[in-house]
C-alpha cells in the first residue's frame, strides 16, 4: 500500500494567545485536544490552516497583525509570530514555516522561502493547502456538504491528486490567453500597420494625381495665355479698323451737319416773315369779331322785343266802393273776430267731450275698486299657501345643499384619484421603472407581461418582496417557448435583452416547509397572487420566490436561521439573508416603489369605481328634490305677494262735474254775412285793378314794335359789312397753313440736327473707347507676353479661351478636392514595407505558437478529464460505502456544470435536499464525503477535525469513535468523552492570565479521570 503524508510536529510562537514557543508532537494516529472554551484549542487549528497557506480573511481576522500575540498579564506583545510544521511520508520530510514580521508574511518550506502558490505544489494530495478539505473549523462540518459546487469538486480535484493537473491546465490557459493577447496585440499592430500602409498608398497615389494634375494646370495655363495673346491680338487689329472707319464717318456726319444748320436757318427767316404778315392779317380780323359780337347781342334784343300783342282789356268795370287794401284789412279783421269764436266753440265742445270720457272712467273706476279689494282677498290667501310651501322647499333645499356639497367633496375626490390613476398609469405605461428589454417586449404576441406587472403583493410587502424577486422582477412572462423565441428575435432586432419564462417549461422547485418561528409571515410564494387570471399561479410565483421566507424583522429572521433554518430569508424592510449566509441590507432606493406604484394602481382603481358608485347614489338622491332655482322662484313670488298686499287701496272715486254751455251762434251768423259783403267788395277792387294793368301792357307792346324796327335795320347794316371781311379771312387761313408747314419742317430739321448730333457723340464716344480698349489689349499683350516667357513650353492645347479657362478650372477645383498630399508618401511606403514584412512574419510565428499552445491546453484537459473521470468513479462508490456505513443513508454524487452535487438521503427518509438534514446528519455525511475523498489515494492521510462531534448524538458518537479506528491520522479538538476515549494521545489546552499554554495528558491518566 502506498504511504501517506502524516503530520509529526506542529510548532508555533507568538501566533495569537500562544506567546510562548509550544511544541505538539503527534506520534499516535489519533490525538485529541481538549480544554474549556476560549482556552485557544481553535488557534491551533488556525495555526494549521496559516502555515499550509490560508489568507488573512480566511481566518478569524482581517489583516496580519490580528494574528501577532497582543499582550496579557505580564507579557508584552510579539512583534512576530511563527508557525512550523513538519510531516513526512516514509523517510520523506517537509517542513513547511509561515513567520509574520511587520506588514510581511513569509514561506518557507525545507528552510528555502518560495511563494504561496509554489507551497500549495507541495502540499497538493495533503488535504491541508489553502482552501484544502482535511482541515474542518469549528462550525463547518454542517456547511462543508452545503458547500458550492465548484468548492467540492475542487476538494475532489485535491483528494485525487489532480490540483497540480488543474494547475498545469489553469496555467497552460493563462499561457494560451497570454499568447492570444499577445497574438492580438501582434494582429492589432499588424493591422494598424497596413492601415498605415494603405493610408500611404491612398496618399502616394494622391500626390501622383497632384503632380499629373499640376502638369495638366500648367499646360492649360500657357495654352489659355496663348489664345488669349491671340484673341488681343485680332481684337486690336479689328479696333485699328474700326478707329479708321469712324474717321471717315465723322467727316460725312460733319457735312451734313453744316447743311442741316443752314436749311435751318432759311427756315427759321422765313416763318418769321410769315409770322408778321400773319399779326397784321388778324389784327385786321379784330373789328370782323367786334361788328359780330354787336350782331349777336342785337338779335338777342330783337328776340326779346319781338312777342305777341297782350289781351285785349274790354270796357272798363264799375269803381269798387272800397279800396282793395281797405277790403282786405275789414276782411282779416272779421276772419280773427270769427276765428275767436270759432275756438271757444270746440273748446266748449272738448270740456263736454272731457267731462263724458272722465264720466266713463269714474264708472271704471268704481269697477276696478271693487276688483281690487276681492283681489286683495285672494292675494292674501295665496301668500299664505305660498309660504307654507316655501318652507316645505327651503327643508328639500337644505338637504339638496347638504347632498351636493357631499356629490362635490365625493367628484373632487375621484377627480384627484383620476389624476393620480392617470399619472401612474402614463409612468408604468412609459415602462421608465424597467429595463429596455422588457419595456420593448411588452404587447408582443404571446407575451403575457413583466413580473413587475403580473405579481400583486398583499399589503405592506412589497418592499419585501420586491427584494425577494430582485432581478426576476424584470422576467417576462410568455405563453410558450415560442412566443419567447419571437420576442428575442424582436429584441435583436430592436434593441434590448430581457429573461423569458415560458409557461411550458416552468419547472418550480419543492415548496418549503418552514417551522414555526416567532415573526414568520409565511414563504413568499403563498404572500402573493398573480393579477393575470387563468395561469398556473401556485407553480409561477414558486419559479419566481423559490422557497423564500418573509419574516417580520432582522431579529426574527437571524433568529430563524440560527436556529438551523437554512431557507432564504426577507424581511419586511427590505433585509436579505442568503442561504449562504450572506446578509443584505441597507437604505433602498426606492425599495418596493415599483410593486408599491402597481399596487397603488389598482388601489386608486378600486377607491375610484366606489367613489363613482358613491356619486351615482348621490345623484338618485338629489334627483327627486327641487332645485334651488325653484326655491328661488319661489321665495320671488313670495316677496311680489308681499309687496303687492302692501300697497294701500285707493279710496272710493269721486263723480265730475258738468261744463256751463253758453251760446255763441247769433254772433257767429253775423260774422258771416259781414263777410259775404266784404270779400264782394274786394273781387270788385281786383277786377278794376286788373283793367288798368292790361291797359299798361297795351302801351308798352306798341313801342317795343318801334324799337325792334330800329334794330333790324341795324343788323342788316352790320351783315353787309362783315361780308366785305371774306377775302382777308382766306388769306389768314393760307398764311396758317403755311406758318404751320414751315414749323414742322423746322422741327423735323432739328430732329435731324439732333440725330446727328447724337451720332457725332456717339462716334466720339466710340472713338474714346476704342482708343482705350486697344490700350488695355496693348497692354494685355505685354503682360501676356510677360507671363509666357515666365512659363516652361509646354503641350499646346486646342480650344477658345472660356473653353480652355473651364478646363483649367475643372483641373484647380479637382486639385483642391484632393487637399493637402503628402509629397513623401511614396517614399515612407517602401521604408514602411520592410517592416510591414517584419510584422506579419511575427505574427505568423505567433499563430503558430497558439496552435501549439492550443493542442498542448486539450492534451492537458484530456488529461485531466480522463483522470477526474476515473477519481469520480473511485470517489463515489466511496462516498456511498461511508455514509452506508457512517449513517446508514443511501448517497449520490453528480457532476453538474462545472462542479460537483451531493444528495444524501438518511434511512427512513425520502428527502434529498441536504439543507433539511439534522446537524447530526449533516456532520456525519460532511465526515463520509471526507472519508470518501481519501479513499482515492488509499485513504485519508490527514484529518483535523474541530469539534465535528459537538452535535453528536449518543448513538452517532459511538458510530464515530469506530470510524475513527481505520488507521488515519486523526487530530481532534473535542468535549465528548467517547471520542476522547477513542484517542490514543490527549494534549490538554489551558489560558492563564490571556496566555495559552498546552500540557500533554497521559490517556491511563485520562482514563482515571
Amino acid at each position: 500500500m502506498k504511504e501517506t503524508w502524516r503530520l509529526d510536529r506542529l510548532i508555533l510562537q507568538g501566533f495569537k494567545s500562544f506567546a510562548e514557543r509550544t511544541v505538539l508532537d503527534f506520534p499516535d494516529p489519533i490525538t485529541g485536544i481538549l480544554g474549556p472554551n476560549g482556552s485557544g484549542k481553535s488557534n491551533l487549528v488556525e495555526a494549521l490552516r496559516f502555515v499550509t497557506g490560508a489568507r488573512a480573511h480566511e481566518l478569524r481576522g482581517q489583516e496580519l497583525k490580528a494574528f501577532l500575540f497582543h499582550g496579557a498579564e505580564g507579557k508584552p506583545p510579539a512583534g512576530f509570530a511563527e508557525v512550523r510544521l513538519e510531516l513526512s511520508r516514509g523517510a520523506e520530510r517537509l517542513t513547511v514555516e509561515r513567520r509574520i514580521e511587520g506588514e510581511r508574511s513569509l514561506f518557507r518550506v525545507n528552510g528555502r522561502p518560495l511563494s504561496a502558490k509554489a507551497l500549495a505544489l507541495h502540499l497538493a494530495g495533503t488535504g491541508l493547502g489553502r482552501g484544502g478539505y482535511a482541515i474542518v473549523g469549528q462550525g463547518e462540518v454542517g456547511a462543508l456538504l452545503e458547500a458550492p459546487e465548484e468548492v467540492l469538486l475542487g476538494h475532489l480535484e485535491e483528494a485525487a491528486g489532480l490540483r497540480p493537473v488543474a494547475e498545469a491546465a489553469r496555467a497552460a490557459s493563462e499561457r494560451l490567453e497570454e499568447a492570444t493577447a499577445l497574438l492580438e496585440a501582434k494582429e492589432k499592430a499588424l493591422s494598424e500597420l497596413k492601415a498605415r500602409a494603405q493610408a500611404l498608398e491612398r496618399e502616394a497615389r494622391k500626390a501622383q494625381r497632384a503632380r499629373e494634375l499640376a502638369g495638366l494646370a500648367l499646360s492649360l495655363k500657357r495654352s489659355l495665355l496663348l489664345a488669349r495673346k491671340e484673341e488681343a491680338e485680332k481684337e486690336v487689329a479689328l479696333a485699328e479698323a474700326r478707329l479708321e472707319a469712324l474717321a471717315q464717318e465723322e467727316g460725312d456726319l460733319l457735312r451734313r451737319r453744316q447743311a442741316l444748320e443752314a436749311r435751318r436757318e432759311a427756315l427759321a427767316q422765313e416763318e418769321e416773315a410769315l409770322r408778321r404778315r400773319l399779326e397784321e392779317v388778324r389784327l385786321g380780323l379784330k373789328e370782323r369779331e367786334a361788328l359780330r359780337a354787336e350782331a349777336r347781342e342785337l338779335q338777342r334784343v330783337l328776340q326779346a322785343l319781338d312777342r305777341p300783342p297782350p289781351q285785349d282789356p274790354g270796357p272798363p268795370p264799375p269803381p269798387p266802393p272800397l279800396g282793395r287794401e281797405e277790403a282786405e284789412r275789414r276782411l282779416k279783421t272779421l276772419k280773427e273776430a270769427e276765428a275767436r269764436l270759432q275756438a271757444k266753440r270746440r273748446r266748449l265742445e272738448e270740456a263736454w267731450r272731457r267731462y263724458e270720457l272722465e264720466l266713463a272712467r269714474h264708472q271704471e273706476r268704481l269697477l276696478a275698486h271693487e276688483r281690487a279689494r276681492e283681489e286683495r282677498a285672494r292675494l292674501e290667501r295665496e301668500l299664505k299657501e305660498r309660504e307654507e310651501a316655501l318652507k316645505a322647499l327651503e327643508e328639500a333645499a337644505e338637504r339638496r345643499r347638504a347632498l351636493e356639497a357631499q356629490l362635490r367633496e365625493v367628484q373632487a375626490q375621484a377627480l384627484a384619484l383620476e389624476r393620480e390613476r392617470g399619472r401612474i398609469e402614463g409612468l408604468l405605461a412609459s415602462g421608465a421603472d424597467l429595463q429596455e428589454g422588457p419595456r420593448r417586449a411588452r404587447g408582443l404576441p404571446g407575451i403575457l407581461g413583466v413580473v413587475a406587472d403580473l405579481v400583486r403583493p398583499e399589503e405592506g410587502l412589497e418592499l419585501a418582496l420586491e427584494v425577494a424577486l430582485g432581478p426576476r422582477l424584470q422576467w417576462v412572462l410568455a405563453e410558450d417557448e415560442k412566443a419567447a423565441q419571437g420576442a428575442i428575435a424582436h429584441l435583436k432586432a430592436r434593441g434590448g435583452r430581457a429573461t423569458f419564462l415560458p409557461l411550458t417549461l416552468l419547472d418550480p422547485p419543492p415548496p418549503p416547509r418552514p417551522r414555526e418561528a416567532e415573526g414568520l409571515l409565511g414563504p413568499a410564494y403563498r404572500l402573493a397572487r398573480l393579477r393575470l387570471p387563468g395561469l398556473p399561479e401556485e407553480a409561477v410565483l414558486r419559479v419566481l420566490l423559490g422557497d423564500t421566507l418573509v419574516f417580520q424583522d432582522l431579529e426574527a429572521a437571524l433568529a430563524y436561521r440560527k436556529a438551523g433554518g437554512r431557507e432564504r430569508l426577507v424581511t419586511l424592510e427590505g433585509e436579505v439573508l442568503e442561504r449562504t449566509g450572506a446578509l443584505t441590507g441597507g437604505r433602498v432606493k426606492g425599495g418596493g416603489e415599483a410593486l408599491r406604484l402597481r399596487s397603488r394602481l389598482e388601489e386608486l382603481s378600486r377607491e375610484l369605481a366606489r367613489l363613482q358608485e358613491e356619486a351615482r347614489t348621490l345623484e338618485e338622491a338629489l334627483k327627486p328634490l327641487p332645485r334651488l332655482q325653484a326655491l328661488e322662484e319661489a321665495r320671488a313670488q313670495v316677496k311680489a305677494l308681499w309687496a303687492r298686499l302692501q300697497t294701500p287701496l285707493p279710496p272710493p272715486p269721486e263723480p265730475p262735474s258738468p261744463p256751463e254751455a253758453p251760446r255763441e251762434e247769433e254772433a257767429l251768423e253775423r260774422l258771416k254775412e259781414e263777410r259775404d259783403a266784404l270779400e264782394e267788395a274786394l273781387a270788385l277792387a281786383s277786377a278794376w285793378e286788373r283793367w288798368n294793368l292790361l291797359q299798361e301792357a297795351r302801351r308798352a307792346w306798341a313801342e317795343a314794335q318801334e324799337e325792334a324796327k330800329r334794330v333790324r335795320a341795324r343788323l342788316a347794316e352790320l351783315e353787309g359789312r362783315l361780308r366785305a371781311f371774306s377775302p382777308l379771312e382766306e388769306e389768314a387761313r393760307a398764311l396758317e397753313a403755311r406758318w404751320e408747314a414751315l414749323r414742322r419742317e423746322r422741327r423735323e430739321t432739328e430732329e435731324r440736327l439732333a440725330q446727328a448730333l447724337a451720332r457725332w457723340n456717339a462716334l466720339l464716344a466710340e472713338r474714346e473707347n476704342l482708343r482705350l480698349t486697344l490700350a488695355r489689349r496693348e497692354a494685355l499683350l505685354e503682360e501676356l507676353s510677360r507671363e509666357l516667357a515666365q512659363l516652361p513650353p509646354t503641350e499646346r492645347h486646342p480650344g477658345t479661351p472660356r473653353a480652355l479657362q473651364g478646363r483649367l478650372a475643372q483641373v484647380e477645383r479637382e486639385r483642391e478636392a484632393l487637399g493637402p498630399v503628402n509629397a513623401l508618401a511614396e517614399g515612407e511606403l517602401a521604408s514602411l514595407k520592410p517592416l510591414l514584412e517584419a510584422r506579419e512574419k511575427e505574427v505568423q510565428e505567433a499563430t503558430e505558437a497558439l496552435l501549439r499552445l492550443e493542442a498542448e491546453v486539450k492534451a492537458v484537459e484530456k488529461a485531466y478529464a480522463e483522470r477526474l473521470k476515473e477519481s469520480f468513479h473511485r470517489f463515489q462508490e466511496a462516498f456511498r460505502a461511508q455514509a452506508e456505513l457512517l449513517l446508514g443513508a443511501r448517497a449520490e454524487a453528480r457532476r453538474e456544470g462545472r462542479g460537483l452535487r451531493l444528495f444524501l438521503v438518511p434511512r427512513g427518509k425520502r428527502t434529498q435536499d441536504l439543507r433539511l438534514l439534522s446537524l447530526g446528519e449533516k456532520t456525519l455525511g460532511a465526515l463520509a464525503f471526507l472519508f470518501a475523498l481519501g479513499e482515492l489515494q488509499g485513504g485519508l492521510p490527514i484529518a483535523v477535525l474541530d469539534e465535528v462531534d459537538a452535535a453528536l448524538d449518543e448513538a452517532n458518537l459511538l458510530r464515530f469513535a469506530r470510524f475513527l479506528q481505520g488507521g488515519r491520522q486523526f487530530l481532534l479538538v473535542t468535549h465528548q468523552k467517547r471520542t476522547m476515549e477513542a484517542c490514543h494521545a490527549l494534549y490538554g489546552v489551558t489560558a492563564e492570565g490571556g496566555v495559552s499554554r498546552v500540557y500533554a495528558i497521559r490517556k491511563e491518566v485520562a482514563h482515571d479521570a
